[in-house]
């Protein structure tokens, strides 16, 4: 099932190496591929994305698409740009509320992520 503009990439960019070395991938249309660790639980407006080893939250282009808040433990390929932004504490936190098993009392002060903007999204059955 596919979301947002579809794809257009065949080639996948690991997660990991985004999440690690997020500067050299900036700037790009990448296709990334994971398992879904977490969605919004109130819209399906954002998703974590997970390898395994690394994790990065998904938004989506202009607000233009969610995906089903039940799509957790599914695989994806995402489409999109990666980003590196400074979030605050507040942000966070807000994010972390909205998670299935959310903590916000844990997060302490100003982040800095790793985030993916994504254009398109292909859900697919767990492998």
């Amino acid at each position: 099932v596919e979301y947002g503009a579809g794809l257009t990439l065949e080639e996948t960019t690991p997660l990991h190496e985004v999440v690690n070395h997020p500067e050299l991938h900036v700037d790009r249309t990448l296709l990334v591929k994971g398992r879904i660790r977490d969605v919004c639980q109130k819209k399906g407006c954002w998703m974590v994305l997970t390898d395994g080893e690394s994790r990065i939250r998904v938004r989506f282009a202009d607000y233009g698409f969610f995906v089903p808040k039940d799509s957790s433990g599914k695989d994806a390929y995402v489409e999109g740009r990666a980003a590196v932004e400074e979030i605050s504490e507040k942000e966070a936190r807000h994010y972390e509320a909205e998670a299935i098993d959310g903590d916000p009392s844990k997060i302490q002060g100003d982040q800095r992520v790793v985030t993916f903007t994504a254009t398109g999204v292909r859900l697919v059955p767990a492998e």
